[in-house]
């Protein structure tokens, strides 16, 4: 079962957007080359070191789609759904999520306050890395994306595999993270 059916299985609905064509439909209405490269970018640059937010004063459900500074989707060769998002919640700090969808309808959900390490590599492909404390399990853990020039987009997740993926809009991002609240709700 993918994100979007088990979404819908969940809450009864679903937007148009999210189902098992979301990468086509997230590239239809993604943030224009220029503005996800600057956006992504600044969102990287202006991360700092600051303290693990514990999931008492932090809740995924009171993020809105005005607080998405991007979002990326990607799928793995066995079905498996990823969504690596940044965000300013409502607390001011900003995040770093990586929501995991296996087919099976179970998945993972991480996020925390990242601090940032950003190079280029030698195809001139710019990879951010980002370690954060998850804020539900105090677990250490490190993600991350890049961006090439040609405005592709790659997520790396947690055991350091790259996945090519696309933008979402912040409208499709909120999707998946009310998917992801629906998981930890199940956990």
């Amino acid at each position: 079962m993918n994100a979007a059916a088990y979404a819908i299985e969940r809450y009864g609905h679903m937007t148009e957007h999210t189902t098992e064509a979301a990468p086509a439909a997230a590239s239809e209405e993604a943030i224009p080359e220029e503005e996800a490269e600057t956006t992504v970018e600044e969102t990287a640059d202006e991360m700092t070191e600051t303290e693990s937010a514990s999931s008492d004063d932090f809740a995924l459900v009171d993020v809105t789609s005005d607080m998405i500074d991007a979002g990326a989707y990607a799928v793995a060769d066995d079905g498996t759904e990823l969504v690596l998002t940044l965000f300013t919640a409502p607390d001011e700090n900003q995040y770093v999520s990586l929501f995991v969808f296996d087919t099976d309808g179970t998945g993972d959900v991480l996020c925390g306050i990242p601090t940032s390490d950003t190079y280029t590599d030698e195809d001139n492909i710019a990879w951010t890395s980002m370690e954060a404390t998850d804020v539900y399990t105090e677990t250490d853990f490190t993600v991350g994306f890049a961006e090439g020039d040609d405005g592709s987009c790659y997520i790396f997740d947690t055991q350091g595999t790259v996945y090519e993926g696309t933008y979402l809009s912040a409208d499709d991002t909120i999707t998946y993270m009310g998917t992801a609240v629906a998981l930890l709700d199940e956990q």
